[in-house]
């Protein structure tokens, strides 16, 4: 198929050409996706998501992308931006739309008196890349309070049970059968503004030593039982820098973009990372972060 010709019929959808994923990503690294769709309701998305499917275009679901490495070289594949569904209904049982952020679920949750979601505080991710990953902080995770998830897969849209989203530490079945997430039934309950607000104190507390800066936040898992930021720190890596990025000196878990640094860095670092633990402690460590390539 000639490349003009590849997304001839999608001029009814909103989109972007040349797309920048150094300006939408949280690390600020990567190239251009050649286009990025930014579906405005569900309906839209489901209409898109099954033409890119009929037409055989790959792509790639982004939320905040604050957990993603872009390629320096950008990708032929397309992106879909769920950005425009972040809508969130507190009346009843709480429905929250994958676009939305989680400072954007916590804020309503304020004004509404709902808690349980507190432990999302100062996370910058959007809901969907939460379900998506099972995010979450001090031992406490998304899948907590999730009732049950909307999905799109194979050409129509189903509900899933936290039970049928396979949920584990850092660890969904989305990650392994695919699927769009469009949004999430959460469990929370009411709650007096102040009770919520003390527990969001103390997940800020938490949070308050994390490095700041151009990252993807943490890059691997902990393994079992053990902090993976702990072990790069005795591996003697914390500093280590190649071209623009850092292994960061106050958290050994994060790389930090700090000169113009290209996906190339990062990946080098993230390889002896790996190899130094492998070495030394004979511990295989695990990316958390998702690559774009």
């Amino acid at each position: 198929m000639p490349e003009k010709n590849l997304f001839d019929g999608y001029a009814r959808f909103a989109f972007e050409r040349d797309f920048d994923l150094s300006k939408h990503s949280s690390v600020q690294i990567g190239g251009k996706a050649k286009i990025a769709f930014c579906p405005q309701s569900v309906a839209e998305l489901c209409a898109l998501l099954q033409k890119l499917e009929k037409d055989g275009i790959e792509y790639y679901v982004l939320g905040n992308a604050t957990n993603v490495l872009p390629a320096d070289e950008g990708t032929e594949k397309a992106i879909v931006r769920m950005k425009n569904l972040s809508g969130i209904s507190l009346k009843g049982n709480a429905f929250v739309y994958a676009g939305a952020t989680a400072g954007k679920l916590l804020s309503m949750c304020r004004q509404n008196g709902k808690s349980g979601a507190e432990f999302l505080y100062g996370i910058p991710c959007s809901i969907g890349g939460a379900l998506f990953m099972n995010a979450g902080a001090g031992g406490v995770y998304i899948d907590g309070i999730v009732e049950n998830v909307l999905v799109y897969r194979k050409g129509k849209t189903e509900l899933l049970s936290a039970r049928d989203c396979k949920y584990a530490y850092k660890r969904s079945v989305f990650m392994d059968e695919g699927g769009v997430i469009i949004g999430a039934t959460l469990r929370l309950k009411a709650e007096t503004e102040e009770k919520i607000m003390e527990r969001e104190n103390y997940f800020s507390f938490r949070r308050a030593k994390l490095p700041k800066g151009k990252s993807m936040g943490c890059v691997f898992k902990n393994p079992d039982g053990i902090s993976a930021g702990e072990l790069i720190e005795k591996s003697g890596l914390k500093g280590l820098r190649v071209g623009g990025a850092c292994i960061s000196v106050e958290h050994a878990n994060f790389i930090i973009n700090e000169k113009k640094a290209t996906a190339k860095d990062v990946k080098a670092l993230i390889a002896m990372i790996k190899n130094a633990v492998l070495a030394q402690y004979n511990v295989r460590l695990e990316e958390e972060i998702r690559y774009l390539d």
